[in-house]
């Protein structure tokens, strides 16, 4: 007979013996709920595609590729740090396929602070910045020393990558990049004099600039890229991505 119930079941059988009053044998069935399945794992990880304008850029010039964020739902009142780990650029010109590595990048969100600033390590960028700042902070970012053959204009798509952690659950991070071509810059992040926020509040730099800007390179830019020269320091942004960040494990 097909049963009516959905699950597992186990079974406890009696015999009768001799002078006992038990019926013949006789099965008592239990039934099990059905295990749920495991839920699947949050992902974190989050690629957001764009593409270069038309100008091409020439042998030996610099792409500043330079990513920003707002993070939704932080408490003010507690310090939140957000990370950008195992972070790549990924592009083709021609034959040649590049896959380029991002430094890590960590951006802590702090009652106590109260002016934002960028550092580079040698290994990864640290931003510190008001935790009821709202406006674009820096997120992350890269030079990229163009080859002597060049890169034609028009590469699409060209995505950029990432695994995102946080230390505070309910938060949403929306992130965005670009990328603007340098004639002049250094390969040393550390003397680039990035700018940790959008505009003149709660920075060192004065002046409307996009959080990002490389503040001591700025009258090397050029176009291409996402670039057009001229006052575009960062390039123009991607469609925004928005994403739930992982929980940072304590070791």
């Amino acid at each position: 007979m097909r049963s009516m119930f959905a699950g597992s079941f186990t079974f406890a059988c009696a015999r009768r013996f001799p002078g006992s009053r038990l019926l013949p044998a006789f099965c008592l069935a239990a039934l099990l709920p059905l295990a749920s399945p495991a839920a699947a794992a949050p992902s974190c990880t989050s690629a957001n595609g764009s593409n270069f304008n038309g100008t091409p850029i020439a042998g030996g010039d610099y792409v500043w590729f330079n990513a920003v964020l707002k993070v939704k739902g932080i408490d003010v009142s507690s310090v939140t740090t957000i990370q950008l780990v195992q972070s790549t650029i990924s592009f083709a010109a021609g034959a040649t396929t590049y896959l380029l590595n991002v430094p890590d990048s960590f951006i802590t969100f702090s009652p106590t602070a109260t002016e934002a600033s960028t550092t580079f390590d040698g290994v990864a960028w640290n931003t510190v910045v008001p935790s009821s700042f709202a406006k674009n902070v820096f997120l992350d970012g890269l030079v990229f020393q163009v080859p002597a053959d060049g890169l034609p204009g028009g590469i699409n798509p060209v995505t950029w990558s990432g695994t995102f952690k946080s230390s505070a659950v309910g938060v949403t991070v929306e992130w965005q990049w670009a990328a603007a071509v340098y004639t002049q810059f250094s390969t040393d992040d550390a003397t680039l004099g990035v700018k940790p926020v959008d505009g003149n509040q709660s920075n060192a730099y004065a002046n409307s600039d996009h959080a990002g800007t490389p503040e001591a390179f700025k009258q090397y830019v050029s176009g291409g890229a996402r670039g057009g020269g001229g006052s575009n320091w960062t390039g123009s942004y991607s469609g925004t991505n928005a994403v739930v960040p992982c929980e940072i494990i304590p070791e």
